[in-house]
Order: C-alpha cells, then sequence, then structure tokens
C-alpha cells in the first residue's frame, strides 16, 4: 500500500515485509478510534461492513504508557475479529484516563459477522508491533498523533 492519506483519520505507510498507519486525533479519544479504523480497513472495505453487533469494551493498563494500551486495544480487537468472526466499522471511545495506578480505555465498537459473499480480507494483520510505535501531541496538525506497525 502506498504511503497515501486517507481522509483526515490514518494513511498507510509502507514497511519491509508489515504494514502500518499513522493516525491522528484532536482528542485522545479520536486517535485510539482512527488507530481501530485504520487497521480494520488494511483487512477490508470497510464502507462493506455493517454496523449490526454492538460490543462494549474496557481495558485496563497498568501504569500511564499510552503505547500499550494501544497495543492492547488493537489486540483486544483482533481477537474478537478473530474469535467471533466479527468484522468492526465503528469505534466509539468513551474515555481513556487514569484510575488509581492504571490506564482505562471504554469503548463500543460496532460490526457485522464475516460473509465471505460480501466481505473479502484484502491483508490478514496478525498483531500490532512495538517497532515504530509512538504517540504524540502534534500541535501542528491536530492534537495527538501516533504510529504502528503491523505484522502481516
Amino acid at each position: 500500500m502506498n504511503s497515501k492519506k486517507v481522509g483526515k483519520k490514518y494513511k498507510y505507510i509502507d514497511h519491509l515485509s508489515d504494514i502500518g498507519i499513522e493516525f491522528y486525533g484532536k482528542k485522545l479519544e479520536e486517535l485510539f478510534e482512527n488507530a481501530g479504523v485504520g487497521m480494520f480497513s488494511i483487512m477490508c472495505d470497510l464502507e462493506l461492513v455493517k454496523p449490526q453487533e454492538k460490543r462494549n469494551i474496557k481495558i485496563s493498563q497498568k501504569g500511564s504508557c499510552y503505547e500499550d494500551l494501544l497495543v492492547l486495544w488493537l489486540e483486544r480487537l483482533l481477537y474478537l475479529y478473530e474469535v467471533d468472526d466479527v468484522l468492526f466499522s465503528e469505534f466509539k471511545v468513551g474515555g481513556v484516563h487514569k484510575k488509581g495506578r492504571n490506564l482505562v480505555l471504554t469503548a463500543e465498537i460496532s460490526g457485522e459477522k464475516i460473509d465471505l459473499n460480501k466481505h473479502k480480507i484484502k491483508i490478514a494483520v496478525k498483531a500490532p508491533t512495538y517497532h515504530m510505535l509512538e504517540i504524540k501531541r502534534d500541535d501542528r496538525y491536530c492534537d495527538w498523533k501516533g504510529r504502528i506497525i503491523f505484522d502481516v
């Protein structure tokens, strides 16, 4: 995939044998939403995925590292995709906040069961990686910017 910007949510970034995304958000919650959208857009055409099934997710990560929380978030989404055969197209992160010594993410995700007559899996994402992983504030373009590489 080329390094082209898709909307203002994310853009693909090429990597030797893997693929990555750079993603953006005005708020931290939007950043995490757009990471989910970007990952699933690598896998399939999201316009064909209807938000028929809803799931609530709560993730707690010890410490204060947003990068670790991001990897847990994307791993959870991939787990649900693989175990339940569901593609997700909508991601609504209700909050990313500190609770005691933990970071907590709450979200509602929506999608539908995979129908191979309707959904073509373009690239199988195996896992998010820590290689080149970054989340930072970027005041030039938007408030938050992130980057992640996926093992494919």
